[in-house]
C-alpha cells in the first residue's frame, strides 16, 4: 500500500523517537498469529513496560541511522515484523514474546514467533544473542529458585523423620497388642497362666471334697470285727 510522503515522515519521527527513548529495541518476526492473540500479546506488553509496534521496513532502518544505531540490511527483515521496545525493565517485553513462541511451539498450529536481532546501548546482535537472553531466568525467577533450594533440605529432613516416626508408631503398635484385665495392660501369655492356676486350684479343692465326710468325721478304711456273744 503506497503511503504519502507526509506519512512516511511522521513514522520516520516516529520509529527514531521511540529508538532513541527505548533502552533496548527488538525485532520480531511473526508468523499466523490472530489477532486476538496478538492483542492479548500487546496489552502484557505495555503491563511489562513495553511497546510493540510493526513497522515500515525500510522507512524503519532509515530510523535506525538517525537513531545512532548500527543498521541491518532490508533483506535481514524477512515476512511481517515488528518493533519491541522496552523502557525501565529491558527484558520483560522480550519474556512475554519468549512466551508465547514456546507456546507456539508447542502447540504447533501455524503460529510462530523469531527474534531477527537486538540493539542495547546503540550495539546489535544476533537472533543467537537474543535467543539467549530472552531464556536467561529474571531476577524474581532466580530469588525463587534460591529460596527453594534453601527449603529443599529442611523439607527432606522433615518427610524423613514423618516416616521414622511412622514406622515407630508401627512397631509399638505390634508391641502393646495386649489384654486389658482389672484396669491393667497384661501380655496374652501370662492371662494364660492364670487360667492355668485358676485350673489347678479347682481340681484341688474336688480332690480334698472327696477325701472328707460330710459329718465331718474321718472314715476308717479297714471294717470293724464282729463282737462274740458271751456263752
Amino acid at each position: 500500500m503506497t503511503i504519502t510522503k507526509a506519512k512516511k515522515d511522521e513514522l520516520l519521527a516516529k520509529y527514531t523517537k521511540d529508538l532513541s527513548g527505548a533502552k533496548t529495541a527488538v525485532i520480531v518476526q511473526q508468523k499466523g498469529i490472530p489477532v486476538n492473540i496478538a492483542n492479548k500479546i500487546r496489552m502484557e506488553i505495555k503491563t511489562n513496560d513495553g511497546e510493540m509496534n510493526i513497522i515500515k521496513k525500510r522507512i524503519f532502518l532509515r530510523a535506525l541511522k538517525d537513531a545512532g544505531l548500527e543498521d541491518v540490511k532490508v533483506e535481514t527483515l524477512e515476512g511481517p515484523v515488528f518493533a519491541l521496545y522496552s523502557h525501565e525493565n529491558e527484558f520483560g517485553p522480550l519474556k512475554v514474546i519468549n512466551k508465547y513462541l514456546k507456546e507456539f511451539k508447542k502447540e504447533n498450529k501455524g503460529s510462530a514467533f523469531s527474534f531477527i536481532g537486538w540493539w542495547f546501548e546503540k550495539k546489535r546482535q544476533g537472533h543467537d544473542y537474543v535467543d539467549e537472553l530472552a531464556n536467561v531466568p529474571t531476577k524474581e525467577e532466580l530469588i525463587a529458585k534460591l529460596c527453594y533450594l534453601f527449603n529443599y533440605p529442611l523439607q527432606s529432613f522433615a518427610c524423613v523423620l514423618s516416616e521414622i516416626a511412622k514406622k515407630n508408631g508401627g512397631v509399638e503398635e505390634v508391641k502393646e497388642a495386649t489384654v486389658t484385665q482389672g484396669g491393667e495392660k497384661k501380655p496374652e501369655a501370662k492371662v494364660e497362666e492364670v487360667k492355668a492356676e485358676v485350673k489347678t486350684e479347682e481340681v484341688k479343692e474336688k480332690v480334698k471334697e472327696a477325701t472328707v465326710p460330710q459329718s465331718g468325721e474321718p472314715k476308717s478304711e479297714e471294717p470293724k470285727a464282729e463282737e462274740t456273744p458271751a456263752a
